[in-house]
């Protein structure tokens, strides 16, 4: 009877444990910047074509990779439908560890960018 008790305790502890094996991991404890951008500019055929800017700058601290990291994720949409768009975004981003960390461990860091920029050429909408 004892061991259908253990068995079926590690077969539970087995199931559950990737839930939060994860949050010990050095991968969770990075240090994250995240910066996701679309800009979809859907412009007149026949009119002058407009600007897509995506100006992105980021800092990380001294303690990012050194100690327990920050995150920051950014995620901007920008949509024009009109005869010439301009569109324009400027992002700072800054991210930092944990200065009381005194584990000695070298966390990764971790930094991803996503810049999307659409401008398809439509006929002139008919006026009504």
């Amino acid at each position: 009877m004892n061991f259908k008790v253990l068995t079926l305790g590690l077969f539970s502890l087995s199931a559950i444990s990737p839930m939060f094996v994860p949050a010990f991991t050095p991968s969770a404890m990075a240090c994250v910047a995240v910066d996701v951008n679309t800009q979809v500019a859907v412009e007149d055929k026949d009119a002058p074509r407009g600007e897509q800017n995506n100006n992105s700058t980021r800092k990380l601290g001294e303690n990012c990779g050194k100690g327990r990291g920050g995150r920051v994720v950014n995620r901007t949409r920008q949509v024009c439908t009109s005869g010439t768009c301009n569109q324009n975004r400027n992002v700072r981003q800054e991210v930092d560890g944990d200065p009381n960390d005194n584990s000695g461990i070298d966390y990764p860091v971790v930094e991803v960018d996503v810049d999307t920029q659409v401008n398809p050429r439509v006929p002139r909408r008919s006026r009504r």
